[in-house]
């Protein structure tokens, strides 16, 4: 509401009153003025003894401080202030102004932080910044040559180079009357020196401006409040400060009834949403919009212009998360890149349709290449991307996602679409792409994954926008699982599109059911282990088989039951694990028309019986003046293996999901030999080994070394043979060692090796070296050298090489280099620079 003659005239008989007061009083309580706005439009002055006290020996470090609340019998409107009737004061004195001043506080006080090439050039002295800010835990360190406090931004107080090197710190501010619809609030003001005009209605703060209206908050070192149209004016380091935003400025006009200020030369932050900008002109409504005329907005840090939009007229909606720019330009480094008419960005996270960012590229093939892509926010739930994507030389490929979420699953649907590729005989390409999780009820999950190409080129053709496999072969999946209590199971249906000319697709499992579990027997003495599975094994591109009587198109259904009892005791010297397993496959074979299938059995039945055990010694010792420990684990296994018959070699058909493990120490102990449930190796056989490891005094491992053999007390059939085997009659394995030495918490060396066991030669060594001090810096090396089998002796040399380099925390080197030594061939080479910025 509009101010009211009467105030101006009880202002100036409340500050009149003051003066009768004796002199030596004044000078003692050092007060300043504070006068207050009433809701209904007259004003209360009194004397504040809210006001800090300069301090006179420390500065005050620039964080944040609350405004001081003020005290009910101070700040709150009283009806002592005011007359009782006009008729009963007494006569006031002529002149039209009054003014009274509280002492200057010491000169020392008055020392200025570096000024800000910023548009807003004014000096801020310490006091004014930590008069209204606030100490946040953490960062009672920050320096007072911070050059960008006055944006309540801070450095992080680490030495750790950071991508952000600080943050916004909002401070904490004791609002007066929050939540009151703008008008209705009462105005307080704060100065260190207040004058007022009898007649205008004017009244003058000078010196420590404080003004405050509900939750919006005003300081400067100068001001002039109109007392009948309930105006003010500010100019002299103007800020304004409301939940969420701060105006910084070199002058600025508000409007006590309207809620509408105006800020000039002026800069602005929204800390939640990290973002800042600047204009000539900055006015805040009553309605949260914020407009700027000639200005510019940025995510990026202050000191930091690495891009920013730039318009005369840009208006932020805070309230509905974004914000609309006419005739902008979109600048890198202040350098104009592009022009739009009309551009709306988003200003947080909050989902609202409209456009999204624009790609552009040009390539030699297809031309130049453009996407433009629109977000429609559907519903809380519910979004969808359409992406027009324009290729010159093919025409236009319209890329689709609709993302959905209920209370049970999450789901996402990709649809592409190119009618009549001029590159492409004008043919119509596709994709379809469908990705689910959900849990559908209590214990029981879903999943789906599928993707599905028009062609085998499209991926290579055309690439993708949408979130899908690139995979040589693209999965088509659903699974419903169950999880009981010790027990799962899975109903499985997964199928291939092989997409590689030069690949053949695996067998497809449509449908698979499993069952597993286990559950404690012979009063917990041991455990019963169960898995037992139905899977129908078919294969996709038949034609990709030159031979139409290839056993490598057979299909089949497979039956596969195996339960297994298991007795574990562990002690700190050692442990023991014994185990019975039986191992069962069936098949209903569907062979490929004229093939020649000879006896290949209907079933497989296996018995396992195995006992694995070891043993563990340590030691102390010191080593340069450091405490350590070293182990000596032995480890011996027994087992036997024993098959009702033989199974087809892998010339009569290739198996449906079995292939034999590699040689190393660890699959030398393993109890199949196989992966899958196709093939188990029929062997009697002893497993041995020893390893040992240096821990040190905190209990980390710092080396480690381990060799182990396999000796076979009988021959093995062509068809089983074990990891590492050539022929089936060698009475023993070769030699598996395993080294890995953890140099420094970041540098480690592992090496792992196959040696002959007769000349002791190294028939395959590997040798990986890792660096890796963060997340951010790595460096791997790694080199193969492999002299393959008695039936193939052509020889493996391959070395990989990966590196990336954070230098600083915006640039960063990545590099990557296969290459086969033997055939002295690049498999893959890359070589690139990151660009990172805190925007």
């Amino acid at each position: 509401m509009p101010f009211k003659k009467n105030s101006a005239y009880k202002l100036t008989l409340a500050i009149t009153a003051i003066l009768y007061v004796p002199w030596n009083i004044a000078h003692a309580d050092q007060n300043a003025w504070a006068c207050d706005r009433l809701p209904n439009g007259e004003w209360d002055c009194h004397v504040s003894n809210d006001l800090p006290v300069r301090p006179a020996e420390q500065p005050t470090p620039p964080v944040t401080q609350p405004v001081a609340q003020p005290a009910e019998d101070t700040r709150t409107p009283v009806q002592a202030a005011q007359p009782a009737a006009e008729t009963q004061v007494p006569a006031q004195p002529e002149p039209s102004t009054v003014e009274t001043q509280t002492p200057t506080p010491p000169a020392q006080l008055t020392e200025e932080l570096p000024t800000l090439e910023t548009p807003v050039q004014a000096e801020r002295d310490v006091l004014q910044l930590g008069r209204f800010n606030k100490p946040v835990a953490g960062n009672s360190g920050i320096l007072l040559d911070n050059p960008f406090a006055h944006l309540d931004w801070y450095p992080k107080n680490t030495d750790e180079p950071m991508l952000c090197p600080g943050g916004y710190i909002e401070p904490e501010i004791a609002y007066l009357e929050p939540n009151i619809e703008v008008g209705n609030e009462a105005v307080y003001a704060e100065a260190d020196l207040s004058s007022t005009d009898l007649q205008g209605g004017l009244a003058r703060l000078t010196g420590g401006v404080i003004i405050q209206q509900g939750e919006r908050l005003f300081t400067s070192r100068y001001g002039e409040v109109d007392n009948n149209s309930g105006t003010a004016f500010l100019e002299d380091t103007v800020t304004f400060r409301e939940p969420g935003l701060l105006l910084v400025g070199t002058r600025a006009e508000t409007d006590f009834n309207t809620g509408i200020s105006s800020f000039y030369s002026s800069e602005f932050v929204m800390h939640l949403e990290h973002l800042r900008g600047h204009a000539e002109t900055i006015t805040r409504y009553d309605d949260q919009r914020v407009t700027f005329r000639d200005g510019a907005v940025t995510y990026c840090e202050p000191g930091n212009n690495a891009w920013s939009i730039a318009s005369y007229n840009i208006t932020l909606h805070p309230d509905r998360g974004y914000g609309e720019a006419t005739h902008m330009t979109f600048r890198v480094k202040d350098v104009p890149v592009f022009y739009l008419p009309y551009f709306r960005f988003p200003i947080d996270d909050t989902r609202q349709s409209g456009f999204l960012y624009p790609s552009l590229g040009v390539s030699k093939s297809d031309g130049v290449d453009i996407s433009i892509p629109y977000y429609f926010n559907l519903g809380p739930n519910l979004d969808d991307t359409l992406n027009l994507r324009y290729i010159e030389k093919r025409g236009l490929l319209l890329e689709n996602e609709l993302r959905y979420l209920n209370t049970w699953s999450n789901n996402t649907l990709s649809l592409a679409y190119l009618s009549n590729d001029q590159k492409s005989d004008r043919s119509n390409r596709w994709l379809t792409g469908f990705e689910h999780r959900g849990r559908p009820a209590d214990r029981w999950s879903s999943r789906i994954d599928y993707t599905h190409v028009s062609d085998i080129d499209y991926f290579s053709d055309l690439g993708t926008s949408l979130d899908v496999q690139r995979s040589d072969h693209l999965d088509q999946r659903g699974q419903l699982q169950y999880q009981g209590n010790g027990w799962r199971f899975l109903a499985n249906l997964h199928e291939y599109q092989t997409i590689n000319d030069n690949r053949a697709s695996p067998y497809q499992r449509s449908p698979q059911l499993l069952l597993t579990g286990n559950e404690r027997v012979l009063n917990n003495q041991a455990r019963l282990n169960y898995q037992a599975e139905y899977v129908r094994f078919t294969r996709d591109r038949k034609d990709f088989f030159s031979n139409s009587s290839d056993l490598r198109r057979t299909e089949a259904q497979r039956i596969h039951i195996r339960p297994t009892l298991q007795h574990r005791t562990n002690r700190p010297w050692g442990f023991m694990d014994a185990a019975l397993t039986g191992w069962h496959s069936s098949y209903d074979f569907d062979f490929p028309e004229q093939a020649e299938t000879g006896f290949i059995p209907n079933s497989v039945t296996a018995g396992i019986a195995s006992i694995d055990s070891g043993l563990y010694f340590d030691r102390d010792f010191n080593f340069r003046g450091s405490e350590y420990s070293q182990s000596l684990e032995p480890r011996l296994m027994l087992l036997h293996v024993d098959k009702s018959t033989s199974q087809p070699t892998q010339g009569e058909f290739r198996y449906f999901d079995s292939s034999r493990l590699s040689f190393s120490y660890n699959n030398l102990f393993d109890r199949y030999g196989w992966s899958g449930n196709d093939r188990i190796s029929e062997t009697s056989q002893i497993t041995y080994g020893v390893s040992s490891a240096i821990y040190n005094e905190r209990g980390s491992e710092q080396a480690r070394i381990a060799i182990a053999q396999a000796y076979y007390l009988r021959d093995r059939d062509l068809n089983d043979l074990r990891p590492g085997d050539n022929t089936g009659i060698e009475s023993s394995s070769n030699l598996a060692l395993l080294a890995q030495w953890n140099i420094t918490p970041n540098l480690r060396l592992r090496h792992d090796s196959e040696i002959d066991r007769d000349s002791y030669s190294m028939e395959e060594q590997n040798y990986q070296l890792t660096w890796r001090p963060d997340d951010e810096n790595i460096f791997y090396l790694s080199y193969r050298d492999r002299l393959n089998s008695a039936n193939n002796r052509a020889r493996t040399r391959q070395s990989d090489l990966v590196y990336r380099n954070q230098i600083n925390p915006q640039w960063a080197t990545i590099a990557r280099w296969q290459h086969d030594l033997e055939n002295r061939q690049r498999l893959d080479t890359i070589l690139g620079l990151e660009y990172g910025t805190c925007c």
